[in-house]
């Protein structure tokens, strides 16, 4: 009797397993596996691309987030984890930066689905940037607030701009773009409105946002209020 137990108990653990990595092409979705960035990443040389530093000059100021190297999480959209890498975000050709073993710097080569800034000496501590989104997915999105239900992003995207100088050639300067401000359920973005009508179905047209929407004076293109109507609709 106890040895008939026993078996089906294994046998139960067995299905329950088998059933697991049946999941997302033998992955489940929230299955995430942390390594060693250089060892997993940099088997292959070509998997990264070194840097060409020739490649912004004449052009002022910085394509990057912040010039000043940070540590971070990475998520790959194979659901790879990598802690503490040191990175750099370039947001102007939606790459990031790391150094290798060597202190060479390289360029990931592969589309990365998140980061996350854990390094208490950046300002940008504790932030997520994600990507994947929109007619782009390369482009990179801070993320604003986060939910059960509903996420709001912000666009991040640094552009050449050229300013006229008189009695000398046009200057060329990295500029940070007034991002777009969208929000997000189930991979649908729905772009910032000055009518907050036009975003109701982002809130399943929920009566109770609605009523949020007018008694809060809510204004659907600005990040402050936008911020403070998604927490509302995620806290019930």
């Amino acid at each position: 009797m106890k040895f008939a137990k026993c078996i089906a108990i294994l046998l139960f653990s067995w299905q329950t397993a088998s059933a697991q990595l049946s999941m997302s092409n033998g992955v489940p979705d929230n299955f995430l596996t942390s390594g060693n960035f250089f060892l997993d990443y940099l088997k292959d040389e070509k998997s990264a691309d070194l840097v060409k530093f020739d490649v912004y000059a004449g052009i002022e100021e910085s394509p990057f987030l912040t010039d000043k190297w940070a540590y971070a999480r990475i998520k790959l959209f194979d659901n790879r984890v990598f802690d503490s890498v040191l990175i750099k975000l370039n947001l102007f050709e939606n790459k990031i930066h790391f150094k290798d073993k060597t202190e060479k710097e390289r360029v990931v080569a592969v589309n990365v689905k998140e980061i996350e800034i854990r390094d208490q000496s950046s300002a940008f501590d504790k932030i997520v940037f994600v990507s994947g989104y929109g007619k782009d997915p390369n482009i990179f999105y801070q993320v604003i607030s986060d939910g059960k239900k509903l996420g709001y992003i912000k666009e991040m995207k640094i552009i050449v701009a050229e300013h006229k100088v008189f009695n000398a050639p046009v200057q060329k300067k990295f500029e940070l773009q007034q991002g777009k401000l969208f929000l997000y359920a189930k991979g649908v973005l729905y772009e910032e409105s000055k009518n907050c009508s036009s975003l109701l179905s982002a809130f399943g047209n929920d009566s109770k946002i609605t009523s949020f929407i007018s008694s809060n004076d809510i204004k659907c293109n600005k990040e402050k209020d936008l911020k403070k109507l998604v927490e509302y609709y995620n806290s019930y």
